[in-house]
């Protein structure tokens, strides 16, 4: 897409290669709507590294596992919304900062493969071409034409930070700016919302009727690092069964919401990977939406502050606790 673009990000990552164990960026992937993470230990490699509006996978997913498993530095290419997911790690004490060498790059947007896929009817795509406002998707049927303003994820249309240089040890300005058309971040929540109680309680019981609980999830999320002790694989104390039904499956989404409470970053990987396509971001942001509202904190923004949630006030400026009882 953006050859310039391109071949600065590899020349700063080739510059502070000598200062890392690995390199973690994007690469071409097994088809041509998407793109893999690579995980880079050798220099010639770094010529493979690919950033593009294809580039959605939030690569902060292995801050933490990587933090534990590699001695030395680890380098990262970031959009600014993975970037986030690092400075909530940093300031939770889970990983420390400066085992991070970070290559933040400006974000243009990122498209949702799956909307793409449903633009040309699930059909295999042999090849995709970029060109402004529009792409080009090539299936054994023939070419179609899809707008761009189509295809975003849905992130991109309320994203604030797709120039800024979060938590970068080196930023790679983009000269393509994110077009993506603003949307009101909390319109789904307002619009269930504006239904009544019965109608709210149906569309999550089908919604969480569908979940397979394959926990893909739980596994992609950058802050949900204690996979190992998760609470749905205890045998003691046993709180759940691991029945895939939907009293079961409310139970470990709301366990999900409650976790991730003010620490969520909303970067839409839980439901980009979700095989049921259940609207898993929505819980997120509503509780997001509550934090913010009550303890004017918005996760990973800043790496001095905590997470509302993992301390401890007396009182809270903006709570009322006698109108509580």
């Amino acid at each position: 897409m953006n050859k310039e673009l391109n071949q600065e990000i590899v020349k700063k990552a080739k510059e502070i290669f000598d200062e890392v164990d690995v390199l973690v960026g994007w690469k071409k992937g097994s088809s041509p709507l998407k793109v893999s993470p690579a995980f880079i230990d050798k220099e010639k490699d770094l010529d493979n590294l690919v950033y593009n509006r294809l580039c959605i996978n939030n690569l902060a997913s292995y801050a933490y596992k990587l933090s534990k498993e590699v001695k030395g530095s680890i380098g990262m290419v970031l959009k600014p919304c993975d970037a986030r997911a690092i400075m909530q790690l940093v300031s939770e004490g889970l990983v420390e900062r400066g085992k991070f060498k970070l290559i933040t790059v400006g974000c243009s947007g990122v498209f949702d493969y799956k909307k793409i896929q449903r633009k040309v009817d699930g059909a295999r795509v042999s090849s995709i071409r970029f060109e402004p406002g529009k792409i080009e998707v090539e299936t054994a049927s023939g070419k179609t034409t899809i707008s761009t303003s189509e295809v975003y994820a849905d992130k991109c249309h309320w994203c604030e930070i797709s120039a800024n240089s979060l938590s970068a040890d080196h930023f790679v300005e983009n000269k393509e700016k994110l077009d993506a058309a603003k949307k009101d971040r909390f319109q789904d929540i307002k619009e269930l919302e504006g239904l009544d109680l019965e109608k709210i309680y149906s569309y999550w019981e089908e919604e969480f009727s569908r979940c397979i609980r394959c926990y893909a999830c739980r596994n992609i999320c950058p802050m949900e690092v204690c996979q190992d002790q998760c609470i749905v694989h205890l045998d003691y104390p046993n709180w759940q069964s691991q029945k895939a039904v939907a009293p079961e499956n409310k139970f470990f989404q709301m366990i999900r919401v409650l976790h991730l409470a003010g620490r969520c970053v909303e970067c839409g990987e839980c439901e980009r990977v979700c095989p049921q396509n259940i609207s898993l971001l929505k819980m997120m942001k509503k509780m997001n939406q509550q934090i913010e509202k009550l303890f004017e904190y918005k996760s990973g923004m800043d790496a001095e502050s905590k997470p509302p949630l993992l301390t401890y006030k007396t009182v809270e400026k903006n709570i009322e606790e006698e109108e509580l009882i």
